[in-house]
């Protein structure tokens, strides 16, 4: 659906236009597998239909314009069977419902109302055509489970439906008018009281790139680039160059803190925004699962988007607001993003198959009126990549077979499932799979998709890991088919299967360009070019914009301490060089943030530290700590003298500002190079392969660097903070380590023996 405010006219689908509900059926999307089976029923019917010589037509084009409150709605679609015999047209509409058939003919059009709907837009455009003497139209609903028909005639409500479904429309486009209307009235506030001039001076940058759709912005973190890119992106809305703003993120924690920076630059009341958490967090006990049901409730407990969001409605208060009206939360915020102007949520959104449909099946969702903020963009090819990798255990799809058959499944499903299990059991722990193993592999993925048109699950009645585990099944079939140099099928333990994306570039650049602006944000983008390659855009045409941060220049005092080795297979050796080095410093210095690539390491060299020096002030970050649990550790934990263990890669390394001006002293041990496994050597060859010059510090130094250098960014957000950084790794010397440190760590002197380090710690 595209609305053109100015022109007031609104361009959709006929699909669009029967399924349009802007209330708790928003956004509902039909599974692969259902879909699957209505093109497979759509072929058998037209084969029957062909065979009787009868002269229909299929597929036929359909057009038409509908006015309403004002808007001009044109609607564009394809009827299934078409028949005209003398100025009589017949038209047809195949759909495949479960549950089964025969059915009371009221039950399926309160049931399926937008079956009709589309139904009664091709009627509408044949009557309108000329010498047209009557049209006839019938819905035939076919159950897949058993072949049965059953064929039900639009009746003489159809056509009040039609126009009733186009001033809701009309009504939405409205909405969208006034909110655009509202959004130019929208006031320009500054986020601070006193803002730095180099901040104001970005502002104005990227103020002035805006006739590029595809932009990088480069700021250290501390310089206030949530801020900036908001206040910025709010101006596009603000001059009608954009819709609706989308700001993107790869962890939950940053969602908070952009929502409260938004805040800062607009109220409730000014802007619309929502939060979109993900749909586990919104379940419920006891929510029901009858569409006719939610939208009762619906209507009787009032439920208005709109005015939610000027409340500021949070995820516990859709909860509660669910818990009370018997509708399921995630409904509710679905409907609330349909008419928020700016929406915060994952990179999933915009990039898993699997979740992508929640936003683009929305009301007007329409992308190339949106602005897309991507926070810390440098995470976004490892993390799209997981998002479109796959994996199958066996324990979890047995599992998954036995909550099917207790959910009374079809028969078929599960024993098709207790087969791929029993496959997956016998797989040995393997890089590569054999290839008579992926040809039995394609083999079962291929028995899904015919199960999946002959015997469809209603995924809505289904245990959530059982739903999940039947819709990854289906996705196996296209990706074996497909699979290229781009993928690698292998075992990672015993009884399992990955099929892993190597670079997800191409699905990113696609992605990013359907946009109308995209703004990449990043503290640590790597050499030039580098990150516009790895998201799938020529670098010529990724505009940079380069922040200044004057006050960083010389906050850092870096060495690199060539004594130690911390490489896997030495690192022991070298435990209690580690632990010593780290109580001088905190004897010396302390605090002091040590940040390992690994728990287990953290552990070990704290336990060494804990038996030399027992009365070490030491604190470990806990697993799985939220913002304020985080929060709480470094207030309990920061102490003259304690030695904080923290993980690279983790909450207090990259997402979470919590270490600027409280920490003077961090020690990195090791780089934080991933591990050497099929996955990163797979990688490593793919870049060989494209003639990398050096593949290996492309698959391995630069993710670990990257790491580090978000790790020590964090150190210092401030005019008058400082810090002294300790690389405790010889590795840090090697000139591929040293060329991907951010210039801002100047070039560090290697500390040779204990002799120097003390010389350094003196100093």
């Amino acid at each position: 659906m595209r609305i053109d405010t100015k022109a007031w006219r609104i361009d959709l689908s006929a699909q669009s236009f029967a399924t349009f509900r802007p209330g708790p059926a928003a956004g509902a999307s039909v599974p692969a597998w259902r879909a699957e089976a209505g093109r497979q029923w759509h072929e058998t019917l037209r084969q029957q239909t062909e065979s009787a010589n009868d002269g229909w037509q299929f597929e036929v084009g359909v057009a038409c314009e509908l006015k309403s409150l004002g808007w001009t709605l044109a609607i564009a679609g394809r009827a299934d069977q078409w028949r005209e015999t003398n100025g009589n047209i017949l038209i047809r509409e195949i759909k495949t419902v479960l549950g089964g058939l025969p059915r009371a003919p009221d039950k399926l059009r309160e049931r399926y109302p937008h079956h009709f709907l589309q139904l009664a837009v091709y009627c509408h455009a044949a009557r309108i055509r000329p010498e047209v003497k009557s049209v006839i139209g019938e819905v035939v609903f076919v159950d897949p489970a058993d072949g049965t028909i059953q064929a039900i005639a639009l009746d003489e409500m159809a056509e009040q439906a039609l126009l009733s479904q186009a001033e809701a429309i009309a009504a939405h486009a409205e909405n969208r008018r006034e909110s655009h209307a509202r959004l130019l009235a929208l006031p320009d506030r500054l986020p601070f009281a006193d803002p730095r001039p180099e901040w104001l001076t970005a502002g104005e940058e990227l103020e002035a790139s805006t006739g590029n759709p595809l932009r990088l912005f480069v700021a250290p973190t501390g310089f206030g680039k949530t801020s900036s890119s908001l206040r910025h992106g709010l101006s596009l809305l603000r001059s009608g160059r954009a819709g609706k703003l989308m700001y993107v993120t790869g962890k939950g924690t940053g969602q908070l803190q952009v929502i409260t920076e938004l805040r800062r630059l607009a109220t409730a009341k000014e802007l619309r925004a929502v939060v979109l958490r993900p749909r586990s967090e919104h379940e419920l006990e006891g929510m029901p699962n009858d569409p006719t049901d939610i939208r009762r409730n619906w209507s009787k407990a009032g439920i208005i988007p709109s005015k939610l969001l000027e409340q500021g409605a949070d995820l516990g208060l859709v909860r509660q607001l669910g818990r009370m009206a018997k509708v399921p939360p995630w409904l509710i915020t679905k409907a609330m993003v349909a008419e928020a102007d700016v929406v915060i949520c994952d990179y999933n959104y915009l990039f898993s198959p699997a979740q992508r449909p929640a936003l683009e099946l929305l009301p007007g969702w329409f992308e190339s009126d949106h602005v897309l903020i991507v926070d810390e963009a440098h995470n976004l090819p490892e993390r799209v990549a997981e998002c479109l990798s796959l994996s199958a255990n066996a324990a979890g799809v047995e599992d998954a077979a036995n909550e099917l058959a207790s959910a009374q499944a079809p028969r078929q499903w599960i024993d098709a499932l207790l087969a791929w299990s029993a496959f997956l059991q016998r797989l040995p722990k393997a890089d590569t799979v054999d290839p008579d193993d992926r040809l039995e592999a394609i083999g079962h993925a291929d028995r899904f998709i015919v199960l999946a048109a002959e015997h469809p699950l209603d995924i809505d009645t289904l245990p959530e890991r059982a739903a999940r585990v039947a819709m990854n099944t289906v996705l196996w079939q296209a990706r074996l088919e497909s699979m290229d140099a781009g993928w690698l099928l292998w075992s990672p333990e015993a009884s399992t299967l990955n099929l892993d994306c190597l670079t997800a570039a191409k699905t990113i650049g696609e992605r990013l360009q359907q946009q109308a602006h995209t703004l990449l944000l990043t503290g640590t983008p790597g050499p030039r070019g580098a990150l516009a390659a790895d998201c799938g855009l020529e670098p010529e045409n990724l505009v940079r914009i380069d922040a200044l941060a004057p006050w960083r220049h010389e906050a850092y005092r870096v060495a690199i301490d060539g004594r130690v080795d911390t490489r896997y297979k030495t690192r022991e050796q070298h435990h209690a060089k580690t632990a010593e080095t780290l109580a001088q410093l905190a004897e010396a210095e302390g605090p002091v943030a040590a940040f390992f690539p690994s728990y287990k390491y953290a552990e070990s060299v704290a336990a060494v530290l804990k038996a030399t020096n027992p009365r070490a002030l030491i604190a470990t970050q806990p697993r799985g700590l939220r913002p304020d649990g985080m929060s709480r550790f470094l207030d309990q934990s920061l102490q003259p003298g304690s030695i904080l263990c923290l993980i690279v890669g983790g909450a207090l390394g990259e997402g979470i500002d919590l270490l600027g001006g409280r920490i003077g002293t961090a020690v990195v041990i090791g780089p934080a190079l991933p591990e050497v496994n099929a996955l990163q050597e797979a990688r490593r060859k793919m870049f060989e392969q494209a003639g990398a010059e050096d593949p290996f510090a492309l698959a391995y130094v630069r993710p670990g660097m990257r790491k580090v250098n978000q790790a020590l960014g964090r150190l210092v957000r401030a005019p008058g903070q400082s810090a002294r950084v300790l690389l405790h790794c010889r590795r840090f010397g090697a000139e591929t380590y040293r060329a991907a440190l951010s210039p801002e760590y100047g070039d560090p002197e290697v500390l040779v023996d204990d002799e120097s380090f003390l010389s350094w710690l003196r100093s």
